[in-house]
């Protein structure tokens, strides 16, 4: 009978009976052994924040900055391209300059019995920028189809009209003339002792308007030039002989 006892238990065992209690220590064991507290703290995360923050502020002011340099080189690149037009256009104008004693030449140091220029530096309520107007073998803005001539009038002047939309701009007046005798009004070249002061006064001034003037460069608000001489030196007063 003893044995008989002995084998039902064993067999108890082998049937399956005691491997449920074991799922539900291993059940138990796993819940105990977790770690209820595996996520960020608060510090963790105001941290992680604002390291965020910082990169998202420096990555921004480098964009600003390069968005900066690259608006200022593009501005840089046109007020070269617009400078180097207008020199262009100044060479042209200059290699025809018409160079004789009987006709006017307004410019910086000009005397009597030329037009005045005076030493444009902003004294006796002049402006500081130069002004130059002088007659050219170039066309110009005629003001009508016939008895054109081939000279202009041809002016340089930063605008210091402040009312005006090309205030401190540059700006260039090419008038066309007629041949002399061909119509009483507009006047031709005129003659010494005539001078461009008196027949076109806007040519000479930094304020008066005339409708031949032209924005030639938007981006230039200074102009000033000095003469260079066949010796080599620069002078600001125009020389009065063959130099």
């Amino acid at each position: 009978m003893p044995d008989h006892i002995v084998t039902t238990v064993a067999s108890a065992v082998g049937g399956g009976f005691v491997p449920d209690c074991s799922r539900r220590n291993a059940l138990s064991t796993a819940h105990t052994t977790g770690d209820p507290t595996g996520g960020f703290t608060l510090a963790e995360l105001v941290v992680s924040m604002g390291v965020l923050a910082l990169l998202i502020v420096l990555a921004s002011q480098f964009f600003n900055s390069a968005a900066t340099v690259t608006t200022l080189g593009n501005k840089q690149m046109d007020a070269d391209a617009q400078a180097r037009q207008l020199l262009d256009r100044m060479a042209i104008d200059f290699a025809q300059l018409v160079k004789r004693t009987d006709v006017d030449l307004f410019a910086k140091g000009t005397v009597a019995p030329n037009s005045v220029g005076g030493p444009m530096n902003g004294t006796g309520g002049q402006t500081n920028n130069d002004r130059i107007a002088f007659f050219s073998a170039v066309p110009g803005y005629y003001p009508t189809g016939s008895y054109q001539s081939p000279l202009s009038l041809v002016t340089y002047r930063v605008n210091s009209d402040s009312t005006s939309s090309s205030y401190d701009k540059m700006e260039r007046m090419g008038k066309g003339l007629l041949w002399n005798a061909a119509t009483p009004t507009p006047p031709p070249i005129v003659f010494m002792p005539l001078k461009i002061s008196d027949t076109w006064p806007a040519a000479t001034s930094g304020t008066l308007t005339d409708a031949n003037y032209e924005l030639i460069g938007p981006q230039v608000f200074r102009f000033e030039y000095c003469y260079l001489r066949t010796d080599g030196t620069l002078s600001i007063t125009p020389p009065l002989d063959g130099n």
